[in-house]
């Protein structure tokens, strides 16, 4: 498989990273153009709220449908990207919140924490995706114009507002829940279906050898089949997306483990080590050992 000759496809995104560590809350909304064309990470928690437009989120092995309305919540270091029709308006809010300052909100008080906690994905999941009505939307689009503004332009005592508003936006969210305990309502279809079948497969494989034709034969589809819906519903090849994870995966053993840089490329998947560091690097712009330094002393 040649790897080194893909484009970059995964990138954490140091940007929102840098204005995490500035201030733990960052809100913008957006109406212009993905700014974040191709798969990415980042340490914060990042809650997306689509105002206008349609298409997919993709978060790991999920895809949500996008449209006005849809509210989604992306835990830390999830690979993920939305993938927005194209020639249509598309507007959202987006808000990141650095993990150990959202986790500290509810850290003393339990209905807080009660609060707060079902609106975060678990272990065992990426993402929450819901539909909210449009009372709701309302609600949740001025509480995050308002983040948005304090975030900006930091007036005095912006803090203390900041911390107010979050655990406004989280208080009406509960609120939705007891009024519309069925808030998640994703439409699903055969092809959707698929494409999250194949994801699911690819993020529990990712260390092994993986080809297009092993991944058709598990799943009986023909090749012309399989690379048409792959493409357009990530909008990446499948050697592209098998990329992203496994330097996703890489970047958490580097931050997470002691573990040498040969036993790293092998454990996501990469026997040659030094193919593996010249991949890492040309995605990240360093090499491994460089990465690791810098990530584990912050």
């Amino acid at each position: 498989m040649e790897l080194e000759k893909l484009r970059i496809v995964s990138v954490e995104d140091e940007l929102t990273n840098a204005t995490l560590m500035d201030f733990p809350v960052h809100c913008v909304y957006r109406t212009t153009s993905l700014e974040q064309p191709t798969f990415h990470t980042h340490r914060g928690y990042e809650l997306y709220l689509c105002v206008q437009g349609e298409g997919h989120f993709i978060v790991g092995e999920r895809m949500h449908v996008l449209g006005a309305g849809t509210f989604t919540v992306i835990k830390p270091m999830a690979l993920h990207r939305s993938r927005p029709h194209q020639n249509a308006p598309f507007h959202r809010y987006i808000l990141a919140v650095e993990r150990s300052y959202l986790e500290q909100l509810y850290v003393e008080d339990r209905e807080c924490w009660m609060t707060v906690r079902q609106w975060l994905p678990d272990q065992e999941n990426d993402s929450i995706h819901s539909q909210l009505n449009t009372q709701q939307i309302l609600r949740l689009q001025e509480i995050l114009a308002q983040l948005e503004w304090e975030t900006k332009r930091k007036q005095p005592c912006y803090p203390i507002i900041v911390k107010s508003l979050l655990l406004q936006l989280f208080a009406q969210l509960g609120r939705y829940q007891i009024e519309s305990p069925e808030v998640v309502q994703v439409r699903n279809d055969v092809e959707k279906q698929m494409v999250e079948g194949i994801l699911s497969y690819m993020m529990e494989h990712y260390d092994e050898s993986l080809s297009a034709e092993k991944l058709c034969g598990h799943f009986h589809v023909s090749r012309s089949y399989f690379f048409r819906i792959f493409k357009q519903y990530t909008g990446v090849t499948m050697k592209e997306f098998l990329v992203s994870i496994r330097m996703t995966k890489a970047k958490d053993l580097l931050q997470g483990t002691d573990l040498p840089i040969t036993e790293i490329a092998g454990s996501v998947g990469i026997q040659d080590v030094s193919h593996f560091c010249n991949t890492f690097k040309r995605l990240t712009g360093m090499t491994p050992s460089r990465y690791r330094a810098l990530h584990t002393s912050v």
